[in-house]
Formats: C-alpha cells, structure tokens, sequence
C-alpha cells in the first residue's frame, strides 16, 4: 500500500505487447515515488518505455498492451488511494481521474487535437466533462488559461483550429487542456 504521503506510488510495472512469435517488453518493472507538489524527471532514450508508461498509467495504453504492477494514486482532495492499473479504461472512475485529477502532454500535439473542432472547443470539452460552469464560464477560464500559457490573444485562440497555429502555439495549447481542471498530477510526454 502506497504511503499516504505519496501523490503516485508505482510498483514493479510492466509493459508488454504481443507480436508474432513473443513478446515486446516495453517497461520492464518500474517503481517510483511521486510526492506532491514535486517535480519528478524520467530520463531514457527514445524507444525506452516511457510514453508507454505514461499513457499506462491514465489507461490509454492500446488494448493489446498487457499491463502488471500497481500505479497507486492518492487523491488530495478526497484521501482516496486507487490502483488506477486495477480500473477498466472504460470505467466512470478512470474517466473522472483522467483529464480532472491527472492531466497529460502528449508528445506530438496534432495528433492528439482534432482538426474539425477549434482548440477552444477541445479545451473547454475537460470542464464539460469535470465542472457545473456555464459556457460562458468555461470560455473565460479557457481563455485565461489560454493566455496564462502564452497566446498574446487568447480570445482569438480559443476561435482558432490547430493547423492554424504554429506547432509551438499547438503545443502550449495542448499544456492549456492538460492544466484546464488544474489537475493534482501533470504527466508531461517530454
């Protein structure tokens, strides 16, 4: 069981894939502490597991993955330690984690925003999901948000599809959806 005091506790993960004849083992038993409000570095080469890791732990890994060990999260509002290894990915439970209580960054921001909704839309679509404000209430904390990470107009932004930003305009708008619901842990995919 995970010390209260740990905001993450994983223990002994293990990531692999089946192929043809085998397996591919991704992670390979990792165990880690993360404590709140501390910032934690997973450093590897490229192809080492950890985006695998990531997306394992908030359960959007694919389906063929086969996931062992525990990913214990803490939640600081409620006290309550969930195995979040142990939800199914389609769960209520997971879903109210995901997105709410632990935000990602993906890797590659264009594959993870939709082209036919503005960044705005997909922005504002967490707090649908995970609050009671208005719409007028969410495109004000969206486009606070929006301009606490960095656009100059952050009214015209939330208006704005991804292909018209500039990978980097796309990429703090991906760290405003992942910080929208002011999530108690923020995985970031380098």
């Amino acid at each position: 069981m995970t010390e209260r005091s740990d905001l993450l506790r994983v223990d002994d993960l293990a990531v692999s894939f089946p192929v043809m004849g085998g397996e591919i083992r991704a992670v390979r038993g990792i165990s880690m502490r993360l404590r709140p409000g501390k910032v934690t570095a997973l450093v590897g080469e490229s192809g080492s597991g950890k985006s695998v890791l990531g997306r394992s732990i908030i359960g959007i890994e694919s389906d063929a993955a086969r996931v062992a060990g525990t990913a214990v999260f803490t939640d600081p509002e409620t006290g309550e330690q969930i195995d979040l290894l142990r939800l199914p990915k389609d769960s209520r439970k997971i879903r109210a984690i995901r997105g709410n209580r632990i935000g990602m960054i993906f890797q590659e921001p264009m594959t993870s925003f939709s082209p036919m909704h503005t960044v705005g839309n997909q922005i504002e679509e967490s707090l649908k999901i995970h609050s009671v404000l208005s719409p007028k209430e969410r495109r004000e904390r969206c486009e606070e948000m929006l301009g606490l990470v960095g656009f100059s107009d952050p009214a015209r932004a939330f208006d704005m599809y991804p292909f018209e930003l500039s990978g980097g305009m796309r990429q703090r708008a991906m760290i405003a959806m992942a910080l929208i619901c002011k999530p108690s842990l923020l995985i970031a995919d380098e």
